[in-house]
């Protein structure tokens, strides 16, 4: 087998090796891998991804124990891109008005990518600089899982926007673009928080949503500059 696809299937396979190791004392008991779900390595993958939206910390931990490297956090990062892309391709076909072109899906990617550097650097140095002990690797192993979860939660940004698609927003749409920012800055600040080993996520969500409104900036000046003639 070619380096490459070792690399990738370690991408994918964070949740089998995790789900055994036991280094985290905040995870709760899971199955072994000698168990058949576990013999096909996408099954354990999503098994993680839904343990850790139901709690994104223990899970974090599981995943920044692993200690991945620079290359697979970027190939976390791949992953986190492509299963956007294939949620929002799922989400126009069932609502055509939302809809994403191949320019956008590539245009999504490369944000991702952007926003993953700006992210894992600034939650690091800030993350430092209130106590955190987290070193560089984990923040960014956590920032790029964060990236995985939240594009899990692709169908609620897509059904907010199809409940705009008129120019107004419904109360359904509302509730669902709502529900998609809490639990993105939830699950960002859980991970953080992990990373640093601080005891409140509660206060790393609040500066995470500063954290959130800054990145906003920053990649509509970079998106306006790509726009630029």
């Amino acid at each position: 087998m070619r380096r490459g696809g070792v690399a990738s299937r370690r991408a994918i396979a964070y949740a089998g090796g995790g789900l055994t190791n036991g280094r985290s004392p905040n995870a709760a008991p899971c199955a072994r891998l000698d168990h058949p779900m576990y013999a096909n390595s996408i099954a354990a993958f999503f098994d993680l991804v839904t343990r850790g939206l139901a709690a994104p910390r223990a899970v974090a931990r599981i995943v920044i124990d692993r200690a991945p490297d620079l290359r697979e956090r970027f190939l976390m990062v791949g992953l986190a891109a492509a299963l956007q892309g294939a949620l929002w391709a799922l989400a126009g076909l069932l609502a055509p008005q939302v809809a994403v072109g191949l320019a956008g899906m590539l245009a999504l990617a490369a944000v991702q990518f952007v926003n993953y550097v700006i992210t894992a650097t600034a939650a690091y140095h800030i993350g430092a600089r209130l106590g955190g002990k987290g070193g560089p690797a984990d923040v960014a192993t956590a920032v790029a899982w964060h990236g995985v979860l939240v594009a899990a939660l692709t169908p609620l940004q897509a059904g907010a926007i199809a409940g705009g698609a008129g120019g107004e927003i419904s109360g359904v749409g509302a509730i669902m673009l709502v529900c998609y920012a809490g639990l993105n800055v939830w699950l960002l600040a859980s991970c953080i928080a992990e990373a640093h080993r601080f005891a409140s996520t509660g206060r790393v969500a609040f500066f995470t949503v500063g954290l959130f409104m800054a990145l906003g900036l920053l990649l509509s000046l970079f998106l306006g500059g790509m726009s630029t003639p």
